[in-house]
């Protein structure tokens, strides 16, 4: 009898761990089911989310292979969120899933304004949020920013030399700051060379609209202009350039083969999210840090289409921004010949940020 007991107790021992065991992993699978396999890898994770497919030639792209690179060197995993738009409640949507999944640093590199930034700051204040533009101020206390305007005021130049109509064009999606930067630091650029050159500017509502971007590329065709540059997503302007026989000035792609290629403003992305990596976790950051073409994080690629004078040319202004050289310095004015900078000033950082609503005396509205 005491025996039989003995087994009973071992049986029910046996049968309770097996429950047990199916239990835990059940658990397990329920988790992972609900809350993503991300969260049970072991390892730190960063987010990127991003406009687009992850493969997807231009800004997708190189978002993508640099935040892999960065992750790879700080034994980190990437966590990919594809195809999501700049909107507030699509971004907070986002942001919750996330959160719950325990990822602590997310990089928004699909346009999301930074006061939405700033709002999820302060929802999830564990969460290190990135941006192209900004590092979490809550965290570091500082901001971190690239220059690539002074990329765009090199293209300016090559754009003034190599224009044969005097009408040089600019694709760009609608009115932002960091957007302004880029074509007002462009215009100057032409304007430094080539003051009678007219600059039409398109907008196409999106930074990754095909169709207005074909009909922008288009319009500006119509209007004898021969040189462009654009600051959108994708490779729809390059491509329609091609097609259209206009020679064209690359945006964060080169495209060395493309028979109208001049130049590309490239972004070095790799050391951008090394940075980011680096300075969203620690506070290191305590005051605004500005990376452009000294830093090595923004660079101007030409192509053997341009011409020795234009070469040199460039070399020089390049040389001049090296040795301390301001872009949006001297007397500018806005499109209303209202006065933003005076002889002697320079406008600074934080001005060009948060304030440049406003676009260059000589710029030309046209299309949509």
């Amino acid at each position: 009898m005491k025996h039989s007991t003995n087994e009973d107790l071992s049986r029910r021992f046996y049968i309770l761990n097996a429950v047990v065991a199916v239990v835990l992993l059940a658990a397990i699978f329920i988790s992972i089911s609900q809350f993503g396999a991300e969260a049970w890898h072991g390892k730190k994770q960063i987010a990127l989310i991003i406009p687009g497919e992850k493969n997807q030639l231009g800004w997708n792209k190189s978002q993508y292979l640099a935040a892999k690179n960065a992750c790879d060197e700080f034994n980190y995993d990437l966590v990919i969120r594809e195809n999501i738009s700049s909107d507030y409640e699509i971004c907070k949507r986002t942001a919750d899933e996330l959160s719950q999944r325990g990822i602590n640093t997310i990089v928004f590199a699909n346009g999301c304004l930074l006061k939405n930034i700033s709002e999820f700051e302060k929802i999830y204040p564990k969460i290190n949020f990135t941006t192209i533009e900004s590092i979490s101020a809550l965290h570091t206390g500082g901001r971190y920013s690239i220059l690539s305007f002074e990329g765009s005021y090199l293209a300016g130049i090559l754009a003034g030399l190599h224009t044969k109509t005097n009408k040089i064009g600019y694709v760009a999606p609608f009115v932002d700051p960091e957007i302004n930067q880029g074509i007002n630091a462009f215009v100057l650029g032409v304007q430094r060379v080539n003051p009678n050159a007219e600059i039409l500017l398109n907008w196409t509502g999106g930074w990754n609209n095909p169709s207005n971007e074909e009909q922008a590329v288009q319009n500006l065709k119509a209007r004898r202009v021969d040189v462009l540059t654009y600051h959108q997503n994708g490779e729809t302007v390059p491509n329609i350039c091609e097609r259209a026989a206009i020679n064209f000035i690359a945006f964060n792609e080169n495209y060395p083969t493309n028979k109208y290629c001049l130049a590309a403003i490239k972004i070095n992305w790799n050391e951008a999210y090394m940075d980011f990596i680096k300075y969203s976790n620690s506070s290191e950051l305590k005051a605004n840090y500005a990376f452009g073409i000294n830093q090595g994080l923004v660079d101007f690629e030409v192509t053997d289409k341009i011409n020795k004078r234009e070469k040199v040319l460039i070399d020089t202004a390049l040389w001049e921004i090296k040795n301390g050289r301001l872009i949006f310095a001297g007397e500018i004015f806005d499109r209303y010949d209202i006065k933003k900078c005076s002889a002697n000033e320079a406008i600074s950082l934080q001005s060009l940020q948060t304030k440049m609503d406003w676009l260059i005396k000589g710029v030309r509205i046209v299309g949509n």
